[in-house]
């Protein structure tokens, strides 16, 4: 009888961690089209998937700036701004910021390494020392930060959930994005 307890508490276990990624990732109902990011608007608030397993939202970071960053993994643009952040990690543990890398739903249909991966290759420092957290994206979040399939794309957002800044390619915009850090927060 022990045995059939353990196996019945591991299968509740797994159907409510399967709930649970279902409704994070694809919130049924939403009106994706209504929820899309912009300048000055409160940034919507998906579950992603962490590279550990769990399930993290927006809100998990309220009171704290983050740069939430839409990335594919066979991205060279993507592979270069890692590299770019890497070499400047510092600056936004300096300013107490996490940036979430977050994989687009299923890599935009192409194949990559896993989003873990692809961070810890182009940006091992920054893994390493918690600046870049790596995650994936639901479809609803990718729709609704990325509606046109762009590729490297990252949005600025207050602790209090406001988006301050969006742009591209960090390796090519990190200048600008310093500069929206220090005036903007």
């Amino acid at each position: 009888m022990r045995g059939n307890k353990k196996i019945a508490l591991v299968v509740v276990a797994a159907v409510a961690v399967a709930v649970a990624l279902v409704l994070a990732f694809n919130q049924s109902g939403s009106n994706v089209q209504a929820q899309n990011a912009t300048i000055g608007s409160r940034a919507p608030n998906f579950g992603f998937l962490l590279a550990n397993g769990s399930v993290a939202n927006l809100s998990a970071y309220r009171g704290h700036a983050v740069v939430l960053w839409f990335v594919a993994t066979w991205c060279p643009s993507c592979a270069q701004g890692n590299s770019a952040i890497n070499s400047n990690y510092s600056f936004f543990k300096q300013h107490g910021i996490k940036i979430v890398e977050i994989e687009l739903y299923k890599d935009l249909g192409y194949s990559g390494p896993t989003i873990e991966g692809f961070v810890n290759s182009y940006a091992p420092a920054a893994y390493s020392n918690g600046t870049i957290v790596p995650a994936l994206a639901g479809y609803n979040m990718t729709a609704a930060y990325d509606p046109k399939g762009y590729l490297d794309i990252y949005y600025l957002i207050s602790g209090n959930g406001t988006i301050l800044y969006i742009s591209g390619s960090p390796a090519e915009t990190l200048g600008q994005l310093a500069h929206a850090i220090n005036t903007s927060l």
